[in-house]
């Protein structure tokens, strides 16, 4: 039996997706807004939703208006599994078996540890303006991102100083050819900067670490709200704050979108990988 995946709305990512689910060979449906509706839903093995979120005011996220919310979760057919953004709650989704969520599937978080990383890469290479060999770079967080930037940026020739919560990530830090400092001298850490990125959803940057900044030291911002700095205090100084959150979607959205259909397939057991591992 083939196996067919209904996507609803979605960005690039989900096109990505699309992509990846025909190339593993899967019948695809996309439904971006009413005239893609079909008369007669047909059967499906899967359902994607746009992710991280999916659903803006109401309607679905889509680049042709979307749908109202009620409408897309009614036409959810039954279906094996349903990967859906965070504002959709299992109990929307009796339909399905199985509730596919990619923020909690390890092997996703890393490649979208990735791709966030050469996104921010790009990022940095953008607003410098200039080679980064020989330029000291400050890294605030040694978790995936963290770790992911600064393996990148080491193997640029960059001075990479890491500012970690932990004993444990300094030695990993230490490991990986950078230079760690513990979060109470991050002020120190931003004077020698010529690049801040910040990977911590938590206002470590403070007032200190903002005065210490220099007006022509960029600060790339990686995390989630409430962000790693007070940005109202960080624009009254004049420092050049690039707001990089969701990378992936917007850098290497076709990729990003094949990492969200191989979680799916993870999840389902069909990837051909688990198929194996099986036998």
């Amino acid at each position: 039996m083939n196996m067919r995946l209904i996507a609803f709305g979605g960005d690039e990512r989900m096109r990505g997706a699309l992509l990846a689910a025909g190339r593993a060979g899967w019948e695809t449906l996309h439904i971006e807004d009413a005239a893609d509706v079909p008369d007669e839903m047909p059967p499906a093995q899967a359902v994607m939703l746009p992710w991280p979120r999916s659903f803006r005011e109401e309607r679905l996220i889509s680049a042709k208006g979307g749908l109202e919310r009620e409408r897309v979760l009614a036409l959810i057919p039954a279906c094996r599994a349903v990967l859906a953004g965070g504002d959709v709650k299992d109990d929307e989704l009796a339909q399905t078996a199985l509730v596919v969520r990619p923020e909690k599937d390890e092997t996703f978080l890393r490649k979208n540890a990735r791709l966030t990383a050469e996104g921010a890469l790009a990022t940095v290479m953008r607003v410098k303006k200039r080679a980064l060999m020989r330029e000291t770079a400050l890294v605030t967080g040694y978790g995936r991102i963290g770790r992911e930037m600064t393996a990148r940026l080491c193997a640029l020739g960059m001075f990479v100083i890491v500012c970690a919560r932990s004993e444990e990530q300094m030695r990993m830090a230490h490991a990986a050819g950078a230079h760690p400092v513990p979060l109470a001298q991050i002020a120190a850490a931003c004077r020698q900067a010529d690049v801040i990125i910040n990977t911590i959803p938590a206002h470590v940057l403070g007032d200190a670490a903002l005065a210490a900044t220099a007006r022509d030291t960029p600060i790339i911002e990686l995390a989630s709200a409430p962000y790693g700095l007070e940005m109202q205090k960080a624009v009254k100084l004049g420092l050049q704050v690039c707001v990089e959150s969701g990378l992936p979607g917007r850098y290497a959205p076709l990729d990003a979108g094949e990492a969200l259909f191989d979680a799916l397939t993870r999840a389902m057991g069909t990837r051909k990988e688990d198929a194996q591992c099986a036998t």
